[in-house]
């Protein structure tokens, strides 16, 4: 171990690291089999991690000469019984600092961020043993997960003690027989140098699941469905698995950017009550999850969270997540030739109804004027507008967004009244009143 330390500077903050370890670092040019590392930030709700590399002074020249990523994989003991491995991909590492004039001259460890990190565990003894499989899911807070995250036993006393009913746990059947429930976790934060556990975390938890990737789908539906009913997106990207017979396995995806927050101003999709976020779930998740086309319901979601682009390129997003809203929800299979909107719109209000009587026409108004199609295919073709049509395509946009929230949430079978886009709810928006901006829009 010594003769590993001679040639390098080891911080002072590498005490408060993980564990040393030995194991091979490699890149496609080049393999350091016994290279000697350290990981930082490897917790449940850490988004980056670091890799602190400790080489010796004749692999350093080699080393800063290969080009990036770098993986590293090591195999250590965990007990007597068992077992741990630890993989990292897509590192890309910093040089080290040069200390020192003269001889000797000593160079600072380098280090790297991580895209990502497993960790496997196996163990003889009791350590990862228990009488049910379970899935654990770290997220990140929305709407949905705050109306439907269960009481701990905190919350359970505090509500006897004050008078208050306390909530009745939730909990949702998943894919073969396999429980979900959200709960929230604690989570730290520094305030001017003080550390401080809240529970403003949030995790999904799923129990006695039969397979990892059908337990990891059934997440990721539950994000995309919390994601539609919060407006504004969740995601995991911490997640571990253990069958309850010996094993974990912890997986991390780093480097994922914080989403925008939903707008205190602005409402959720769902209304704001408990048992109506208990119902959606209930009702949403077996539909999205036997369907067909998923991934174009995913884009349609993905399509009215991104918020942030600019307008004419978000007019033509929400356009294209229209078509990919109406397919999925008409469940047939794609043919050869791509449908035209024309017909799946006539398909859709068919068996749905027409639930777009009060927004602006989306394919043809019989008054004749505008349709957004119009406005689309002005964007789409480098059109010039003028100031008083950018107020045009400001309302198209939200117009564009009611429709395919409704769409949405009709294909789950979820009634429009029952949300913050029906008619009732959104007559007080300015956009809500189109005609006029409609009527001095020119084609």
């Amino acid at each position: 171990m010594q003769e590993a330390f001679q040639e390098f500077v080891v911080p002072y903050e590498a005490k408060d690291r993980g564990s040393m370890m030995v194991g091979e670092l490699k890149s496609e040019s080049a393999t350091f089999p016994d290279m000697l590392v350290q990981f930082s930030k490897v917790q449940p709700y850490s988004r980056k991690a670091q890799i602190h590399l400790y080489p010796r002074l004749e692999e350093v020249k080699r080393l800063y000469a290969m080009r990036p990523p770098f993986s590293f994989r090591s195999e250590t003991k965990l007990n007597q019984e068992g077992q741990e491995t630890w993989t990292a991909q897509g590192i890309w590492i910093k040089s080290g600092s040069k200390i020192g004039i003269g001889s000797p001259i000593f160079w600072s460890a380098p280090f790297g961020e991580v895209e990502s990190l497993e960790i496997t565990s196996q163990s003889k003894d009791d350590l990862f043993k228990s009488s049910t499989s379970t899935a654990w899911f770290a997220v990140n807070q929305c709407f949905a997960f705050q109306i439907l995250a269960n009481p701990d036993e905190e919350d359970i006393e505090n509500a006897k003690k004050y008078g208050f009913e306390s909530r009745t746990p939730f909990f949702v059947s998943v894919s073969d027989g396999a429980t979900a429930e959200i709960n929230r976790r604690p989570r730290a934060h520094r305030t001017k140098g003080l550390k401080e556990i809240t529970k403003d975390g949030y995790s999904v938890t799923i129990r006695d699941y039969k397979d990892v990737d059908t337990v990891r789908e059934d997440a990721e539906a539950i994000m995309i469905l919390a994601s539609l009913a919060s407006r504004e997106r969740t995601m995991f990207w911490h997640w571990s698995f253990s069958s309850g017979a010996g094993d974990l396995k912890r997986i991390w995806r780093f480097n994922a950017g914080k989403f925008p927050k939903r707008d205190s101003h602005h409402e959720p999709l769902l209304l704001r009550e408990t048992g109506a976020g208990r119902q959606f779930m209930e009702t949403a998740f077996p539909i999205y999850r036997s369907a067909l086309h998923k991934p174009l319901f995913d884009g349609a979601v993905y399509a009215l969270l991104a918020k942030d682009l600019v307008l004419e390129v978000r007019i033509a997003r929400l356009f294209a997540g229209i078509q990919g809203a109406l397919l999925f929800a008409l469940q047939e299979p794609r043919g050869k030739t791509r449908p035209k909107m024309s017909a799946l719109l006539g398909q859709f209000t068919a068996k749905f109804g027409d639930h777009f009587a009060d927004l602006w026409p989306l394919l043809w108004d019989p008054n004749g004027g505008a349709a957004l199609s119009d406005l689309r295919n002005a964007v789409v073709h480098g059109d010039t507008f003028s100031e008083e049509d950018f107020l045009a395509l400001s309302y198209a946009s939200e117009n564009l967004t009611w429709i395919l929230e409704r769409i949405l949430l009709l294909a789950l079978g979820w009634k429009i009244d029952d949300s913050y886009v029906s008619p009732r709810s959104l007559w007080n928006f300015n956009a809500h009143q189109w005609q006029t901006v409609q009527h001095n829009f020119k084609i």
